[in-house]
């Protein structure tokens, strides 16, 4: 029988098999809710109107539309540049864009799943300015969470994961989840338990139960 999953765009809701589960990013969101606690509401709004943004127009691009013939706003200009940099200096393969990934635990949606540099990869597009140690372990623990999905999908685990950070000034960084892991993580399965933890978490606390 085929699993059946949905997304409610206006609540941003996810069900499994007509249950309700948590996404990704609000079990990840347990990680850097401390993190934001005290940032103004108005900023993290534009924060998040900004990354939808850019996700729309890098998606509009891999689907073949020519950047010029986008009305690309001049505060993204650089963002779309970095992303353009990025394709054209590692020419990335998509097998997939915003792809939905599931379990009957939770659910999420991929940006990108492809081969890079003859790697099975899951990317993730950040808009962010500042990627500290918390970002990155949030970052970490969202790719873990979609190559969990992924594989219990009945797919093979990716061989690799990774950030792509893209700037205001039109420059990238690429930040691959193993390099994350060695620098501040001591087992290299701590992701794995991690994540595994809040999803325990927040299926209690936000009711999923």
């Amino acid at each position: 029988m085929k699993t059946s999953v949905t997304f409610d765009e206006e609540t941003h809701a996810y069900t499994v098999d007509g249950k309700r589960v948590p996404s990704v990013t609000e079990i990840v969101g347990l990680v850097t809710a401390g993190k934001y606690a005290d940032t103004n509401a108005a900023m993290m709004e534009q924060a998040k109107r900004r990354g939808s943004e850019v996700h729309f127009l890098c998606e509009a691009i891999d689907c073949g539309i020519d950047p010029e013939e986008l009305e690309i706003p001049p505060e993204l200009a650089g963002y779309v540049n970095a992303y353009l940099a990025f394709l054209r200096d590692w020419a990335p393969e998509w097998d997939y864009i915003e792809k939905t990934v599931y379990t009957p635990m939770y659910a999420g949606r991929a940006d990108r799943i492809g081969t890079i540099d003859g790697h099975t990869v899951i990317v993730d597009l950040k808009s962010t300015g500042n990627m500290d140690r918390l970002s990155k372990l949030a970052l970490l623990l969202q790719l873990t969470g979609y190559g969990l999905a992924w594989a219990d999908m009945g797919y093979d685990m990716p061989e690799k994961t990774l950030g792509v950070q893209l700037k205001r000034d039109g420059k990238y960084t690429l930040h691959w989840s193993e390099d994350i892991k060695k620098k501040y993580l001591q087992d290299s399965d701590s992701d794995l338990f991690l994540f595994l933890d809040l999803i325990r978490i927040q299926t209690i606390i936000g009711g999923y139960q």
